[in-house]
């Protein structure tokens, strides 16, 4: 049986606009594209107004509806249309053409009972509302019951067509949904703000950027990229990224780059790097000066757990200033925009490049892996001060980035502030004691200062930047709240190399660990070996004596003999009374009614010879091993 279309199923619901086979005529029509099917109209239809005479026509019109497909009144309406309207007309197709017919108030119901399947973590598809529908309909007048009233509160016209059995096709069904989901999950790109005027919507509501060092934007990704170990060239994993930006030059203020998960002590060393003065040595081979520096009036952010921190609150209130959430995530598009830039046009140059996809890695990207956390960061810091804050300016014509940045202070000079005002961005506080020498243990290697010499035997508290844990900072234990004070700076004493950051040591201390494991201690393995199977050992031997034990219990208890001796050995020949005769010919009579009773009744009144007569003479035994046996044989 063929399938009926969407509107022969369901025509009830067609609106009176849908419903129309008419088109309303349009005016003011410009074809843009010149279809073949456009095309061959216009060539039927001209050939109809150019025709001669009426015979011409009516032969031209007769065409047309054949070409086509249509009828003859139809092609006469085409003409019309193009008369009064234009030749526009006939690329216009039916308005309705690829919509569905449903009334505005079937099309709500089926996109609240999309909305309802998907509260609370449950998952409805198009089938189950379908199905629903169905089973709505199945119920005829009981759907006028109290209890239906709610779900049709503002749907009388859906509970009526649902008693009368009628209900959209599953095909119609998935239309609504999916229009619903498309109309829902558009997205339309920002133009972008005018030069002036240019505000970023926040929590707390819009800040208008009005010059430079006035909204700085922090966020971070994990950058797709395998980095080595520069002394095994083994692969070490993917580092992360913590970018600042000011909002009015777009230029990169500063920055931290590590293997550990971005967190509040990220943020706050990236803040530091972008407040202080930044120098380069030459082999970072700059041609250009980081000028950036500077405390921001904002700082704007996402709403991750790590930007709410108590941390950056104390780093917030020590520089003095404001702390605001981001309103929307598109809000953020200047920073995201440059870590696309980062992936995309430099770490795809190098080996060891994964790609934005896990699924999709490629499969040489560990094999091809070359760089190293020290190169990448001399890398990132040629891009970020050489091309991308000397880049042109987009808003501005023929201005760079830097120069924005120069020209869009209030005051002639920006504000730089002292570098132990920021060891607050610094690592949280570690208490050790100090040793000998003015010495301390940390992150498993000794920390040496001729500052610390006075405070032997006292407790401190140290600092340190992540990125390069080969000096610490050593400050005075905060004693009843008190804030401590700066002793100096330490450095670690047995380390050879001059900059190292946590996630290299954390990587050797792996490495050493793993290295450790495969040293050959065979003395202390083969004891230890040697060891447990005594103990194996053992434990089998006292199994098999209990095993042994228990057995010889068990054969003394059910193996004893069942011999019956009719003439004891320590009893003489002559000392076998009458009695005893009697007996032993009683045995073999078949009248006896107890035989055995009968023998060890007798056997138990006569009392044994002396052990001196037995010796004299002994008889032979006469033992039988089957005593139900012997009684058949002799029977």
């Amino acid at each position: 049986m063929p399938r009926k279309s969407t509107s022969q199923a369901f025509s009830v619901f067609e609106t009176e606009d849908t419903a129309q086979t008419e088109e309303k005529e349009t005016e003011y029509l410009l074809v843009s594209e010149e279809s073949p099917e456009y095309l061959k109209k216009v060539d039927l239809i001209d050939a109809i107004c150019q025709a001669p005479n009426k015979a011409a026509r009516r032969d031209a019109i007769a065409d047309a509806a054949k070409a086509l497909g249509k009828s003859t009144r139809t092609i006469k309406r085409m003409v019309e249309r193009v008369e009064q309207v234009g030749v526009a007309t006939l690329a216009v197709g039916r308005k309705d053409k690829g919509q569905y017919r449903i009334s505005k108030e079937w099309h709500d119901f089926i996109v609240n009972l999309h909305k309802w399947g998907h509260r609370e973590g449950s998952r409805i598809n198009h089938h189950q509302i379908f199905g629903y529908l169905k089973a709505l309909a199945s119920q005829g007048e009981r759907l006028l019951d109290q209890k239906y009233n709610e779900k049709f509160k503002k749907y009388s016209q859906v509970r009526k067509d649902l008693i009368a059995g009628k209900h959209p096709s599953h095909v119609t069904i998935y239309k609504v949904i999916n229009f619903y989901l498309e109309e829902k999950n558009k997205t339309v790109r920002h133009p972008g703000s005018p030069i002036e005027g240019q505000i970023i919507q926040t929590t707390e509501g819009n800040l208008e950027i009005a010059h430079s060092n006035q909204i700085w934007q922090i966020d971070h990704t994990k950058l797709d990229i395998l980095l080595i170990y520069e002394d095994d060239k083994k692969v070490i994993g993917r580092p992360y990224i913590t970018l600042v930006m000011d909002s009015y030059s777009g230029c990169v203020t500063g920055f931290h780059l590590g293997f550990e998960a971005a967190g509040s002590h990220e943020v706050g060393l990236a803040l530091r790097h972008a407040i202080l003065p930044k120098h380069y040595a030459i082999e970072y081979e700059l041609q250009e000066k980081w000028e950036i520096c500077g405390i921001p009036e904002y700082i704007v952010t996402d709403r991750a757990k790590e930007f709410k921190s108590e941390h950056l609150k104390q780093i917030s209130l020590q520089l003095d200033f404001k702390r605001r959430l981001r309103a929307f995530p598109q809000a953020g598009g200047l920073i995201e925009s440059i870590f696309d830039k980062i992936n995309k046009e430099i770490l795809s140059l190098y080996g060891g490049y994964t790609g934005s996809s896990v699924e999709e890695r490629p499969p040489e990207a560990e094999r091809t892996a070359c760089i190293t956390l020290d190169q990448l960061d001399k890398i990132l810091v040629r891009y970020f001060v050489d091309h991308y804050n000397h880049h042109d300016y987009p808003r501005v014509k023929n201005q760079k980035r830097i120069e924005r940045w120069k020209s869009g202070f209030l005051l002639e000079e920006h504000q730089v502030i002292d570098e132990r005002e920021l060891d607050i961005c610094l690592m949280k506080i570690a208490i050790r004691n100090v040793e000998k020498y003015g010495s301390v243990n940390f992150l498993g290697w000794v920390y040496q200062g001729d500052c610390l010499l006075k405070y032997e035997g006292k407790q401190v508290s140290l600092r340190y930047d992540k990125r390069n844990i080969t000096t610490v900072l050593a400050y005075t234990r905060p004693i009843n709240g008190e804030p401590g004070e700066f002793i100096g700076v330490i450095h670690a004493r047995d380390c050879e190399q001059e900059r190292m950051s946590l996630g290299e040591l954390n990587y050797i201390k792996k490495k050493l660990r793993d290295a450790g494991k495969e040293v050959d201690n065979s003395s202390i393995l083969n004891e230890r070996l040697s060891r447990f199977e005594d103990v194996e050992q053992t434990r089998k031997d006292k199994h098999r004596q209990r095993r042994k034990k228990a057995q010889q219990e068990h054969e003394v208890k059910t193996n004893k003999s069942k011999v019956v001796e009719l003439f004891p050995e320590n009893q003489v020949l002559e000392e076998v009374t009458t009695s005893e005769k009697i007996l032993v010919s009683t045995a073999f009579d078949a009248d006896s009614p107890n035989i055995v009773n009968s023998i060890d009744k007798q056997f138990i009144q006569e009392k044994p010879a002396t052990n001196q007569t037995a010796k004299a003479k002994r008889r032979p035994k006469l033992s039988v091993k089957d005593w139900n046996q012997f009684m058949r044989d002799n029977w």
